[in-house]
């Protein structure tokens, strides 16, 4: 899951809204990863992997970093035997899930309805929720919103902020200015506004007292060591 527009996200997010069911078969397999792995499955996201669309993929959607945390191998890598026991398992499910849902009037005709997924080959990934949310609702501050937040703070010191995914970066103009927003209240006061801003779209109540939203930094320091370059600043 990359961003707040990708289709795991959003089909994601119905499920969280209760507003639609996984299948039956990803339902049944993200029951067994709940209990065979202790940690609570939100959606599982089923599609073909790009250029040929002929590989079947898996994502495992939990809610939160720290359980996709538990599916890497102490490289940081997708630990492979949990890979490779989710995929046998989803292999075994889809196997069994026709004759499972096979009505009574396909009986008698000794008909089996079509597989509707393939699990040859069959790659899982884990990925996060939570953080893809957090990066949505800073998303949905508009421009004008900002524009108005600065007007209201008239804080003659505040340059811009600046948003980048999850978070934003409040820029002072001087190091100076920087350094003394840190002890006189000012960081407070602007966090304490801009978190209000970002409440009003916080569907899931991810925004809290100790998420991380903003970060701090000075037009000195872009001008002085990235020549006022945002291409070479996002890259720091």
């Amino acid at each position: 899951m990359i961003t707040s527009s990708d289709p795991d996200y959003l089909d994601t997010k119905l499920v969280k809204q209760g507003a639609k069911r996984m299948d039956p078969v990803l339902q049944q397999l993200a029951d067994w990863i709940t209990e065979q792995f202790n940690t609570p499955v939100l959606n599982i996201y089923y599609d073909k992997i790009e250029p040929d669309k002929q590989r079947p993929r898996l994502r495992i959607i939990f809610e939160f970093g720290e359980e996709v945390a538990r599916f890497k191998d102490p490289t940081g890598n997708f630990d492979a035997g949990k890979q490779s026991l989710i995929a046998a398992q989803f292999k075994q499910i889809q196997a069994a899930e026709p004759a499972m849902h096979r009505g009574f009037f396909n009986w008698l005709l000794k008909t089996r309805p079509p597989v509707r997924f393939d699990t040859a080959h069959v790659v899982v990934v884990f990925t996060a929720f939570e953080p893809v949310a957090r990066e949505a609702v800073n998303r949905a501050i508009s421009n004008e919103a900002l524009k108005h937040l600065k007007e209201a703070l008239a804080m003659e010191s505040l340059w811009i902020i600046l948003r980048e995914f999850s978070t934003s970066t409040v820029f002072f103009y001087t190091d100076q200015q920087l350094e003394q927003s840190a002890t006189d209240g000012t960081r407070d006061l602007i966090t304490q506004k801009y978190r209000s801003l970002l409440k009003s779209h916080d569907e899931f109540d991810y925004i809290t007292p100790t998420t991380c939203i903003l970060l701090w930094d000075s037009k000195e320091n872009l001008d002085k060591n990235y020549k006022g370059n945002w291409f070479w600043y996002s890259r720091r």
